[in-house]
């Protein structure tokens, strides 16, 4: 069964895996097929199964991706949105309905007449596309890109202090604020607990190592989402960032 969380292994592991890794991804890639969404938001029962890859079907979680081919099963009291990387189509699917992941859109499947049909909102695919490329594996986090790539790359401690951060150049406080107006446009057509507007900004903060401007924003997700684990874990992680450069 194909795990979706990234594993930890010791840390005389972590060494192997910085020379050989990058070999093991490439050969890897070829024999499967590439993340295509990212369930942004999930409740009630819902499994998941990809013939080409596992038999037996295994429950989903939010912030899981998922490729072409997946099949996903919701109960009747079942509920998820995915969003699209590539064709920015964010999807939010109300149970019971199985539905098969495709490139660009989903496509549910049975007997049933008229199939079930999800809610249907578009989102600029800069967006998209930029949540996908988000510098957040986070360990022991389902924010982690999933599949067996992924899974054969341990995860290593956190070094004893963390690279420190560099005062931004004009050019990158342009892009931040950019990002910021793009940030807040999402926000007003959001629904009220999607996290997609904060996942979008919280990468781009991420690539210049904001982290208070990011410990911020994951608390608007955790107000969105109170008590979520992964959303816990994650402001753990900035917090611990930014501790280890001041």
């Amino acid at each position: 069964m194909r795990a979706r969380n990234v594993l930890s292994f010791s840390r005389a592991l972590c060494f192997w895996v910085a020379v050989t890794f990058p070999v093991t991804v490439a050969a890897s890639a070829q024999a499967f097929a590439p993340d295509e969404g990212l369930i942004t938001k999930l409740s009630g029962a819902v499994t998941y199964w990809n013939k080409a890859e596992q038999k037996e079907a295994a429950p989903a979680q939010a912030f899981m991706k998922v490729r072409q081919g997946d099949h996903l099963k919701l109960a009747a009291t079942g509920s998820l949105t995915l969003l699209y990387f590539g064709s920015g189509r964010q999807e939010t699917w109300k149970g019971p309905v199985t539905f098969i992941v495709g490139a660009a859109e989903g496509a549910a499947i049975g007997h049933q007449k008229p199939l079930p049909q999800p809610e249907v909102q578009n989102l600029p695919p800069k967006v998209t596309k930029r949540i996908a490329g988000a510098p957040l594996p986070l360990p022991g986090s389902s924010m982690a890109r999933s599949g067996v790539i992924q899974t054969m790359a341990p995860t290593c401690p956190a070094p004893t202090k963390a690279k420190p951060s560099v005062p931004l150049s004009k050019e990158e406080q342009q892009k931040i604020k950019e990002a910021e107006i793009t940030y807040q446009d999402l926000r007003k057509r959001a629904g009220a607990e999607d996290v997609t507007p904060e996942l979008y900004f919280l990468g781009i903060l991420a690539d210049y190592r904001q982290y208070p401007k990011m410990e911020e924003l994951v608390d608007a997700m955790l107000a969105k989402r109170p008590g979520d684990p992964t959303l816990k874990h994650l402001k753990s992680w900035i917090r611990s960032q930014a501790a280890a450069v001041r």
